[in-house]
């Protein structure tokens, strides 16, 4: 995973997170919101990442 974000830690943790996991909505939704109940500093920006990166999957 690659950005130009200014939080890096931010992008290590999605990283790490969505690294080895089924590619499914519901899937990436909970795990998702399970790094957002633990990093709650983040959770608005781990929120924006879960609507964006499921809105772009098909099905």
């Amino acid at each position: 995973m690659f950005s130009d974000a200014l939080n890096v830690e931010l992008i290590d943790l999605l990283k790490d997170t969505l690294t080895g996991i089924k590619y499914d909505k519901h899937e990436i939704n909970a795990k998702l919101a399970e790094l957002g109940k633990a990093h709650p500093d983040l959770a608005a920006q781990i929120d924006d990442v879960s609507t964006w990166l499921t809105s772009e999957m098909e099905g």
